[in-house]
């Protein structure tokens, strides 16, 4: 099948090459470009802070990457032993490459975080967001109403690549199906595939994403169990050829 992979082009590689060894068609078209923010005086405060939070959740293998590299300016080594929760193994891969301890969701979003034991008894803790910009509210209200102090800490921002457009219109044929990892990609390929959008079998990264392209008017829309290259390559087995 001619398989569309929207990833960040730095981030497309290892999900384009598993599509390939399976004997599908890739076409990479980022619908998804990240740049990190510079630090204000909260921003700074909070990394400076960074041994009196109970704990530090990390939404995205960059928010991971950034937060890293981040507290690397102000801390030698991380406060010890301050836990860390990654919404998924990419995530939890950057982290644990830097030896830290880390809880990682099984469902990869934040209702997969919440879930976790250690997000449960939270009443009287202080936890600290590391996110982009503009990422869901879910998590820090939730928290909130468990009883925690929650700070958010944004390091990154994301925006629809400015030649999206342009290689999505110089494309044929075009593809038979379309991999969806986040609300703001489906955001984006709506933008740019105008009524087509929903021509093309789309895989959501869950079911919640799924819901929202199905009421769009998409028809043909299944749900992978992950955002591995496994779990896309499984949600593409069970398509009819």
């Amino acid at each position: 099948m001619r398989v569309l992979n929207p990833r960040p082009s730095r981030q497309a590689q290892p999900l384009s090459e598993a599509l390939r060894d399976a004997g599908h068609d890739v076409l990479e078209l980022p619908l998804l470009a990240v740049e990190p923010l510079a630090l204000d005086a909260v921003a700074r405060t909070q990394i400076l802070a960074l041994d009196r939070y109970d704990g530090v959740v990390f939404v995205s293998a960059n928010a991971a990457r950034y937060g890293v590299a981040a507290v690397s300016d102000y801390w030698p080594q991380w406060p010890d032993p301050l836990p860390c929760v990654a919404v998924g193994v990419a995530t939890a891969a950057v982290l644990e490459a830097e030896g830290l301890r880390v809880h990682i969701a099984a469902q990869e979003d934040s209702e997969g975080m919440l879930a976790l034991p250690i997000l449960q008894a939270v009443a009287g803790q202080r936890w600290l967001i590391c996110r982009g910009e503009d990422g869901r509210e879910l998590l820090r209200s939730t928290l909130l109403e468990r009883g925690a102090e929650v700070e958010t800490l944004a390091l990154y921002k994301r925006f629809l690549p400015n030649t999206a457009r342009a290689e999505w219109a110089a494309c044929y044929p075009r593809p038979d199906v379309v991999l969806l990892s986040s609300a703001m990609i489906w955001r984006h390929w709506q933008q740019i595939a105008g009524a087509e959008a929903i021509a093309p079998w789309l895989i959501t990264v869950s079911s919640r994403l799924a819901e929202t392209v199905r009421a769009a008017g998409a028809t043909r829309v299944t749900c992978a169990d992950g955002a591995q290259p496994k779990h896309w390559l499984a949600a593409l087995a069970q398509l009819p050829q």
